[in-house]
């Protein structure tokens, strides 16, 4: 009995001491940035991150795709676990930035889990600074079937008597009342129609962020050259397939919603249309669908076939990833055009049967497994050819 009694007075002082020094190391920075969302959020990250070296100096973690952080000299480095991601992992990143000298702290919202996200803003980050990037779609097991409800998850991130910004069209309606209860500044920010649910969305944010903390518009425009750019962004790749057709390949996997992934698209399909000189009303792009399925995220396929696929009828879909078989009759049944079943193999080749030369295949979903695999394929393509042009 003793022993237990010792054992709990010991754990009750660890964690004293360790509310303490986190507390001590949130006090020597000037300002901590805490950035949550549905959607761009390790973009926005980022972009906040290039903007503020300009007068600072920045320590940033993000969980994206690769969770990695990127030290005060500018140096990214991979987050090396050994378990599960844990909301616990801020409190060393906290003490890492404080030893390094940083006077900007960025962190990229871990948590999904509403009660997580509360504890993670209230007793460990404590921002003054909040983001919220968007409302969308997506972890609605976790957090809620409506907009509203994700909406409320999300609002754990608001701090107290701070700065909230967001560039999500409703953001009043969600956010105005939890804003005044706790005297918080809401920033609102009006992206453009082209730029909603893209990279311009993100870094809308970034200059409204950065200006309050006394970066210059002429300052901000110039670190938009140097942004680091997470592994698996939005990009367009030439590619040959499989069968040895010609194609276009989007990455979209890290789009992850509905919402951001329709937005990306019709955006870069005005880009390919201006750049062939099509008119839009009489422009064609065969689209071809690769969706990466993962078995632990059964919510974003019922989601892809509620709000995507009935938007694209008769646009043949080819799937990938465990536990396709769910997937496969959820767009069946959403009006998408024939569903066909790939290996990895196939998959990281793209070796897509009887898809029209010129296509353009869209990745959705999904970036872990076979898609990242596929994405480090033509990354590694593209450097090699890269190098071989300088070399010639």
């Amino acid at each position: 009995m003793l022993l237990l009694c010792f054992l709990f007075l010991s754990w009750i002082f660890y964690l004293f001491m360790e509310a303490r020094q986190n507390e001590k190391a949130l006090s020597s920075f000037r300002a901590v940035i805490h950035v949550n969302g549905i959607r761009g959020k390790t973009s926005t990250c980022r972009a906040i991150d290039a903007a503020l070296r300009t007068k600072y100096r920045v320590f940033t973690k993000t969980t994206g795709t690769d969770a990695a952080y990127i030290d005060v000299s500018g140096l990214e480095h991979p987050v090396r676990r050994f378990g599960p991601a844990n909301i616990h992992e801020q409190l060393h990143t906290i003490r890492r930035a404080q030893r390094e000298g940083a006077e900007i702290l960025i962190l990229e919202c871990m948590a999904v889990n509403p009660e997580l996200q509360k504890t993670s803003q209230e007793q460990i980050v404590r921002s003054g600074i909040s983001v919220i990037t968007n409302v969308r779609f997506d972890h609605v097991f976790e957090m809620g079937e409506t907009k509203e409800e994700i909406a409320a998850a999300l609002s754990a991130v608001i701090p107290e008597r701070g700065l909230l910004f967001t560039a999500d069209p409703q953001g009043e309606t969600y956010f105005g009342e939890a804003c005044r209860i706790k005297g918080t500044e809401l920033v609102l920010l009006s992206p453009g129609p082209e730029e909603a649910g893209t990279a311009e969305e993100n870094a809308l944010i970034a200059r409204a962020v950065s200006g309050r903390l006394g970066v210059t518009e002429e300052e901000f425009l110039k670190s938009r050259k140097k942004v680091r750019e997470d592994f698996g962004i939005r990009k367009l790749y030439p590619v040959k397939t499989g069968t040895g057709k010609n194609c276009l390949f989007l990455n979209l996997f890290s789009a992850n919603d509905p919402e951001s992934t329709r937005s990306n698209l019709e955006a870069v399909k005005r880009e390919l249309e201006t750049s062939r000189g099509i008119r839009e009303e009489l422009a064609q792009v065969p689209l071809v669908f690769l969706y990466n399925h993962r078995t632990d995220r059964p919510d974003r396929a019922l989601l892809f076939a509620r709000h995507f696929f009935p938007a694209y009828p008769e646009v043949p879909v080819f799937l990938s990833g465990s536990g396709s078989s769910l997937p496969r009759r959820l767009f069946n049944s959403s009006g998408s055009g024939p569903v066909k079943m790939l290996s990895k193999r196939a998959t990281v080749q793209l070796d897509l049967p009887d898809i029209p030369a010129g296509a353009l295949i869209v990745g959705l979903g999904n970036i872990k497994g076979p898609a990242y695999r596929l994405i480090e394929r033509l990354e590694t393509e593209e450097s090699n050819q890269e190098r071989g042009t300088k070399n010639e």
